[in-house]
């Protein structure tokens, strides 16, 4: 069991206060995951990942989260099941500049993927499942798909139990696997757009009493661009 947050911001008005949001959000999902935690932030500078191992909350204000100001950000709270509990093998993965993913659940078959990824050259850095994942998105797009076709060739090739959060310089993608058994919560304004994994982590957010909100079907992949 892991926590997913993200908030993909419309309005730039709300810019300065990215981090702020993200950080109240983060807070709803900490039990969900109190191993580690990290952050990817698309900033003035592009994307920055942070991530450590500890209580979410209290990395977030060791990261200076609250006072971080940009158009989208991801945030995971980790729960570890299928590797070490370190640095690396928290989330965010950014396998490639830009790209960030975000997983909770498991993938049975991530051994298999791995090493066919390995024969084409692709390097790993940790043994999480997650990587295999966010790897094998970095390399579709490499190889010239967008967002959504990779991610609905995750559907065909993975076999698990997963709701991805992913991200690029301009887009926030979701998608489920065919039994949709992970939870993810999808809330959209005309000023912003959120996914969560637990309702509660919403219901701070600017504007959330008109949100048009619902849960994202089985392979259903989701996205927004700016």
């Amino acid at each position: 069991m892991c926590g997913i947050v993200g908030l993909h911001l419309k309005d730039e008005v709300l810019e300065p206060r990215l981090g702020e949001l993200l950080s109240g959000m983060l807070a709803q999902v900490r039990e969900r995951g109190p191993d580690s935690a990290g952050v990817g932030v698309y900033g003035p500078d592009g994307l920055t990942v942070l991530k450590g191992v500890g209580d979410p909350v209290a990395l977030a204000e060791e990261f200076g989260l609250a006072a971080m100001r940009g158009s989208r950000a991801v945030g995971h709270t980790r729960m570890a099941t299928e590797s070490a509990i370190t640095v690396e093998g928290s989330h965010p993965f950014s396998p490639r500049p830009g790209l960030c993913l975000v997983h909770n659940g498991s993938f049975a078959n991530h051994a298999t993927v791995r090493r066919a990824l390995e024969a084409e050259g692709v390097v790993f850095e940790t043994d999480n499942d997650s990587e295999v994942a966010a790897r094998f998105v970095g390399r579709r797009l490499d190889l010239g798909d967008d967002l959504e076709k990779a991610l609905r060739l995750v559907c065909e090739v993975f076999d698990g139990f997963y709701t991805l959060l992913v991200t690029t310089d301009d887009e926030f993608a979701i998608v489920r696997d065919a039994v949709a058994c992970k939870p993810a919560i999808i809330a959209e304004t005309p000023r912003w757009v959120a996914m969560v994994s637990e309702y509660r982590a919403l219901v701070g957010l600017p504007g959330f009493d008109g949100a048009r909100v619902f849960e994202p079907g089985p392979e259903e992949v989701h996205l927004w661009k700016r």
